[in-house]
């Protein structure tokens, strides 16, 4: 998606206003992610690797669908968008939460609030241009992979999985497929 305007919240998560994403990092204001992890009837979790030209995080393996909630927008509203444009795949969401995050990237400090959802398909990805592959995971590999070589991980899947690791290990443990 070409450069958008996104709501500006403040620490409450309020709207307060709207800019430009690519204003964020100049202006350091808080805005609004979802993220979405994905996982097919037998509890397998789909990662994907971004593409080599991302600006942020390159060839390290993402969630499903990661993304900027845009103006207007609710965050179940622009996990949906995500998924479908990222991997082409639409399913029932379930929000595990929403949850406020920093990280530095490319020297500056990006704020956001990010909800974090689940969904099951059985479909394949169809990746986009800003992936370059994907996999699965057991709920139990992903943990082992996240402990042994964080490095291949992009540093929000890291802080949204260990923000909701417990739901996600009952939501697994239970052998729930919806």
């Amino acid at each position: 998606m070409a450069d958008h305007l996104v709501d500006i919240v403040n620490e409450r998560d309020e709207v307060i206003g709207s800019d430009l994403k690519s204003r964020k990092a100049e202006l350091g204001f808080i805005s609004r992610a979802s993220a979405v992890f994905l996982h097919d009837s037998d509890g397998n979790i789909v990662v994907c690797k971004r593409a080599p030209h991302k600006k942020f995080s390159p060839n390290l393996y993402d969630l499903a669908a990661v993304g900027s909630v845009c103006a207007g927008e609710t965050y179940e509203e622009a996990a949906r968008r995500e998924l479908l444009e990222e991997v082409g795949i639409s399913c029932d969401l379930t929000l595990l939460d929403v949850h406020y995050q920093e990280a530095v990237e490319g020297g500056a400090l990006m704020r956001h609030f990010c909800g974090i959802f689940l969904g099951r398909s059985d479909e394949e990805p169809i990746l986009n241009d800003e992936l370059s592959s994907w996999k699965k995971l057991s709920f139990q590999q992903l943990v082992e992979d996240l402990l042994n070589e964080p490095d291949a991980y992009c540093p929000g899947l890291v802080n949204d999985f260990r923000h909701v690791e417990e739901k996600l290990s009952r939501h697994f443990a239970k052998g729930k497929s919806s």
